[in-house]
């Protein structure tokens, strides 16, 4: 029998069954804002193809052009870069006044799916979208190392959204899962929302006090009457949040969202 340490996890209100037509309505709202995302992210690519041809990025597609060490650290510069400009216009998303146009139809459901994934608000959409548009004016960029970039970024947020543990209790697991995002650390955030705010890394939730250190702890074993079989279960998250999971007064005051 599987531990329960090493067992899947979701919400307590998925233990609840909620009703066809819940499960109905979610699903319907993750896809519309899906598509209205896939359209945004369609038309930035139109608009960085067009740049392009117009001689106006920084784009490369001969691999001899620059050494192949450079197309490595072309590649974990975007990522970085990506997750710095993510977590503080994630933070910036939060913001009482910029939530509801913002980001709130990424939280309709307290049990994300992969679905919601790329559930974004148009506004949001176009804030992620800007990112690559940006990035590819001004770095460097073999054409494999853009199409690398979209490719981590997809299966992340598919990975992170999936309510399942990826890191398991042992010390290379506990190891990864101290610097890389996960989907229990992100799933954390949706039941959460002043805490884990970063894309793939925790440093920038460490370093500003947005990483709840403990969040592992607060999930419970799941409750079946099967033990063989392993159940979608995390425990609601008590009332009174902790203090590592504040966030703090910079850039802007930011206050958990509601």
């Amino acid at each position: 029998m599987r531990s329960a340490k090493t067992q899947p996890y979701a919400t307590k209100k998925l233990r609840e069954n909620p009703s066809l037509k819940k499960i109905w309505d979610a699903t319907r709202h993750d896809v519309i804002l899906s598509l209205w995302s896939s359209a945004i992210f369609g038309i930035a690519a139109s608009i960085m193809t067009t740049a392009y041809e117009l001689g106006y990025t920084r784009l490369y597609l001969d691999p001899a052009q620059y050494s192949p060490g450079y197309i490595a650290f072309s590649f974990v510069l975007v990522l970085l870069t990506q997750d710095t400009y993510f977590y503080f216009t994630h933070r910036l998303a939060h913001h009482p006044k910029c939530y509801r146009w913002l980001h709130k139809g990424h939280h309709h459901s307290n049990n994300p799916t992969p679905l919601t994934a790329f559930s974004f608000d148009p506004g949001e959409a176009f804030l992620q979208a800007f990112y690559l548009m940006v990035a590819v004016c001004l770095i460097p960029m073999h054409l494999s190392v853009l199409c690398a970039v979209v490719f981590v970024m997809t299966l992340g947020a598919l990975i992170h959204h999936f309510s399942l543990r990826m890191f398991d209790n042992s010390p290379l697991g506990r190891w990864l899962g101290s610097w890389m995002i996960g989907p229990m650390h992100h799933w954390f955030h949706h039941r959460r929302y002043n805490a884990h705010y970063a894309l793939y890394f925790t440093f920038w939730d460490k370093l500003l006090g947005t990483h709840c250190h403990d969040y592992e702890s607060i999930l419970e074993p799941p409750i079946t009457d099967k033990p063989n079989k392993p159940l979608l279960s995390i425990p609601q998250q008590p009332d009174t949040p902790r203090p590592e999971a504040q966030t703090l007064s910079f850039p802007v005051p930011f206050k958990k969202a509601s």
